[in-house]
């Protein structure tokens, strides 16, 4: 940042590339609205995580350093389908960036590059099934505070996680009962 007389990480070589691309194929300008580039922030930080993690040989999973990994890809995608209105698999589409930027410091990037994509797409098709039902399903829900009954149904039911409904009535301004959020 220092070095390229930046006042953000994210407006450096580092970051840029990502976010310009995320912003071309959004069709949505960087620096247009604060939502949408805290979402392209956001993707661009989160895909560096990933694919280091994938590459080093840390898969998402349902615990440990996995669960850690699980997250972080459904937090970039949750703002990609919420902001960016990207609705298909795309964080997959920024590994052929990552590996040309680190081909030189973290070849591993790029010998596993298919692998990597592949691991991604998986993760995000899934998700973004559970992510289209339990937002609609928060949309539909009536009540000015969200309950941790309908909370954990969402969670129980549906597959959607605890902490992205919490996110979400905090973006919506919603209180929630019962002492969950």
């Amino acid at each position: 940042m220092a070095l390229q007389q930046k006042t953000s990480n994210y407006d450096t070589d580092v970051f840029q590339p990502l976010i310009q691309f995320v912003s071309s194929r959004s069709k949505i300008k960087y620096g247009s609205n604060e939502k949408t580039d805290i979402a392209m922030r956001v993707m661009s930080d989160h895909i560096r995580a990933i694919t280091s993690a994938i590459a080093d040989g840390q898969l998402p999973s349902n615990n440990k350093a996995g669960y850690v990994i699980r997250r972080i890809l459904r937090r970039a995608v949750r703002y990609a389908f919420t902001f960016l209105d990207l609705k298909e698999p795309f964080l997959n589409k920024l590994v052929p960036i990552l590996a040309e930027q680190f081909k030189d410091v973290f070849p591993e990037v790029k010998a596993q590059h298919d692998f990597i994509i592949r691991v991604i797409t998986e993760e995000e098709n899934a998700f973004l099934r559970t992510l289209e039902n339990g937002i609609k399903k928060f949309e539909d829900y009536k009540g000015k505070n969200i309950q941790g009954e309908f909370a954990f149904e969402l969670y129980d039911t549906f597959g959607f996680p605890i902490d992205l409904t919490q996110l979400m009535a905090r973006e919506k301004g919603n209180g929630c009962g019962h002492g969950w959020f």
